[in-house]
């Protein structure tokens, strides 16, 4: 009978501190629930030497002072590149034989396009560009052209804002 008093104590404790049980309960749940989730995420992220050949070891000084690679010219950007269907544009420039030339936006971001030409345009220099479907109260935008590459019977080169543009008139260009 001693231990049948002993239960019934038990449960009569049990149920007068309930809120405190059920928090504890909880609270170990949590605990065993994150405790192995992050055990099993640093499970499989420990880098460790694959042994190919004797030629192709990386040392365990180097995996464990890893250092990330320096990021590419693309990860460098500080605005997002979109694509898209080409629109067509009207560059202008003193440098061109009549002034203005036809081309298209190959892509376009906040910070520049992508525009493609028949004429080739030393880097360093300046355009004019206007979207050919404009309404006339929208005038020139001004571009640094930062590099230029043939591509077959084109130029494409590629061009950075002087000035950041409004929304409504970068909507233009595509």
């Amino acid at each position: 009978m001693a231990f049948a008093d002993a239960l019934d104590d038990v449960k009569n404790w049990l149920w007068a501190n309930l809120p405190l049980v059920v928090g504890i309960g909880v609270t170990g749940v949590l605990v065993a629930v994150f405790g192995f989730s992050s055990w099993w995420r640093r499970r499989g992220s420990f880098p460790v030497p694959v042994r190919q050949s004797s030629s192709s070891v990386i040392p365990l000084e180097k995996v464990l002072n890893w250092d990330p690679l320096e990021p590419s010219y693309a990860d460098r950007r500080s605005s997002v590149r979109r694509e898209g269907a080409p629109v067509r544009v009207v560059v202008a420039s003193s440098t061109f034989r009549n002034g203005v030339c036809d081309g298209y936006v190959l892509d376009r971001s906040t910070g520049g396009l992508k525009i493609a030409i028949p004429l080739g345009v030393a880097p360093g220099g300046t355009l004019q560009v206007r979207a050919a479907d404009a309404p006339d109260t929208v005038g020139f935008v001004t571009v640094i052209v930062r590099n230029c590459r043939k591509n077959h019977d084109y130029y494409e080169l590629g061009c950075e804002f002087e000035k950041t543009p409004p929304w409504n008139v970068l909507l233009l260009f595509g």
